[in-house]
């Protein structure tokens, strides 16, 4: 017989080899590939008729008298290898810890449970992480196999500590490094209850329960191989076992909300949202010496920082812009300096005493002449936090820059950063958090971008919050930030359902799948474009070759043709070509 064999170790796609002897699918054989000896996985019987011309080699010895995980994990890694535009083996290095897939031996065989139950949805939405946390908590009583998923893994290692000691002793935490001692004893049952980071989505346990918190949390993406959210693989994991499938967070995601309907039971004090339009309010636009642009400075913003500050209390200023200046160019010319190593612009830091690529972080000094006309005179366009600490130290004393850890010993005062900022609520009381410029989130070229800018509103609203603190939200806006700002005050109930009604007409997700391709070869990426328009598919070209290139599509199947009629796998093994797919 001839059998489909995948090879997490290699870098290839499936090969055929020959079997005297029948092989389920999911053991692990061992196959020569090169004259070495390498793992492989049975995906079963050959689909394929061989070229009579090719000598097919036999199967030199067989591990696994059966598959050698749960019939979920493998079913999980096949789904992920059709929709992530991967080889099974390469889905399933992803899947799979690297002890097993080089050959170890598992004392226990994979168990199988009868699922009684069909699959159920559930979700339950509230700003109050201590709410929420007792919810889960409540979940546990139910003496199920229950896998609970976070964003990152100091949020999953806090709830796990914080566990009552009945629960603690049949829970692990799902682990970063030593990955293989945790995961025998979770493939041999011993405990109930994993808690864990995205990773712990391939946790060996069969669960009859999956609660994911913080759904929407773009950390939840599993790169570099499959580029997909653990939500996707977790709610298609319950479904295929019949699971009940919990979704949690401050905010829904808009699959969840056109499927399940939750009721939002919260929304932000009228008296809390302070709406600036940069238009029509009494605004200053500040700049700094040597760089182009401005920053608004409404006279709203100014005085509700000093009513916040008198009264000892801390604000954040948020400003999506690092550095002195974004983009630093030739004066003469107006070329701008490009990073050597990627190609993209650079912004000016440490007050212009040199430069750092905005999308790879190489650092260097400022030229010394433009290679293009010889000029020795550079400018900054559009300032960042750096130029902006400068420009309010004139209006307040205490004033630092947070990029993950404190510049000064003083926490108390006026604190400008990025939306990094935001990881401060909970840690800090913060009174007062301003956007200083909502339109400028709105700029980016993404089909979701809407949806992040307001998800980063209420998070500066709700994050780390109790039920009897308060916090004000200043916005300043033009006409655009300001329809989304408004939504804030309404909740995201009206906001989905605007956001769904613009997503229908294109078919966008969750109508539809929307990919981003990363392509920074010019001529690959023109290739991309035209293959895919031969065929009726639209690709949205940002125009920059830094950026990704974006398909809509309402199936995956077109896409997967494409691809492997006209792109080889090599392109993806180089990382010369990277698909994520998103349908959320």
């Amino acid at each position: 017989m001839l059998y489909d064999v995948a090879l997490p170790e290699m870098a290839v796609g499936t090969l055929t080899y020959s079997s005297p002897v029948e092989i389920p699918e999911g053991a692990r054989v061992i196959v020569s590939v090169r004259k070495n000896l390498h793992v492989g996985f049975i995906l079963g019987p050959s689909k394929e008729s061989p070229d009579p011309k090719i000598k097919i080699k036999p199967v030199e010895a067989i591990i696994d008298s059966e598959c050698v995980i749960d019939s979920d994990l493998w079913e999980l890694a096949l789904y992920a290898s059709r929709v992530c535009f991967c080889s099974p083996g390469a889905a399933l290095s992803v899947v799979l810890p690297k002890a097993l897939i080089t050959g170890e031996n598992l004392t226990a065989p994979p168990e199988i449970f009868k699922q009684e139950k069909n699959f159920q949805e559930e979700n339950f939405f509230n700003p109050f992480d201590s709410e929420r946390v007792n919810f889960y908590l409540n979940q546990l009583e139910s003496n199920e196999r229950t896998l609970i998923l976070f964003p990152a893994f100091e949020l999953a290692k806090k709830f796990f500590e914080e566990l009552p000691e009945k629960f603690k002793s049949d829970s692990i935490l799902w682990p970063v490094k030593n990955l293989w001692p945790s995961w025998k004893l979770i493939h041999e049952k011993k405990f109930r209850v994993v808690i864990g980071a995205p990773g712990g989505v391939f946790a060996p346990l069969s669960p009859e329960k999956i609660i994911i918190e913080d759904e929407i949390n773009s950390s939840y993406i599993i790169p570099p191989v499959l580029n997909l959210s653990a939500r996707s693989l977790a709610g298609h994991r319950a479904m295929f076992l019949g699971a009940k499938f919990i979704t949690g967070g401050r905010l829904p995601s808009l699959k969840t909300f056109l499927r399940a309907k939750p009721e939002q039971k919260f929304l932000p004090e009228r008296k809390n949202i302070i709406l600036s339009d940069i238009f029509y309010f009494k605004t200053k636009q500040e700049s700094s010496q040597g760089i182009e642009g401005k920053i608004p400075l409404t006279l709203s913003l100014i005085k509700n920082t000093y009513r916040e500050l008198a009264k000892d209390h801390n604000v954040l200023w948020i400003l999506n812009r690092k550095g002195e200046s974004s983009e630093v160019f030739c004066e003469n010319c107006g070329k701008p300096v490009k990073c050597s190593k990627c190609g993209s612009s650079m912004r000016s830091e440490g007050g212009g005493n040199f430069l750092r690529c905005r999308i790879c972080g190489a650092r260097k000094n400022l030229p010394e002449k433009c290679d293009a006309c010889g000029s020795k005179f550079f400018k900054g366009r559009r300032p960042g936090l750096e130029a902006l600490e400068k420009i309010v130290s004139r209006y307040f004393k205490e004033v630092q820059l947070y990029n993950g850890n404190f510049l000064k010993t003083k926490t108390r005062g006026l604190i400008l950063s990025t939306q990094k900022g935001l990881e401060l609520c909970g840690k800090i009381n913060l009174s007062l958090i301003a956007w200083l410029d909502l339109d400028l989130e709105l700029w980016r070229p993404e089909y979701d971008t809407r949806f992040k800018v307001f998800k980063l509103l209420w998070d500066s609203y709700w994050r780390g919050r109790e039920k009897n603190s308060e916090r004000k939200i200043l916005i300043q806006a033009r006409s655009s930030g300001m329809k989304l700002a408004k939504f804030l005050v309404q909740g995201w109930q009206n906001f989905f359902e605007n956001e769904l009604e613009a997503r229908r007409e294109f078919l966008m997700p969750p109508y539809g799948y929307m990919l981003e391709v990363e392509c920074r070869d010019a001529e690959l990426r023109e290739k991309i474009i035209e293959k895919f328009f031969d065929t009726g598919i639209f690709v949205m070209d940002p125009g920059e070759i830094n950026l990704p290139l974006y398909i809509n599509a309402n199936s995956l199947q077109p896409v997967q043709k494409i691809l492997a009629e006209n792109f080889s796998r090599e392109l993806f093994k180089k990382n010369l070509l990277k698909i994520t797919v998103r349908n959320e």
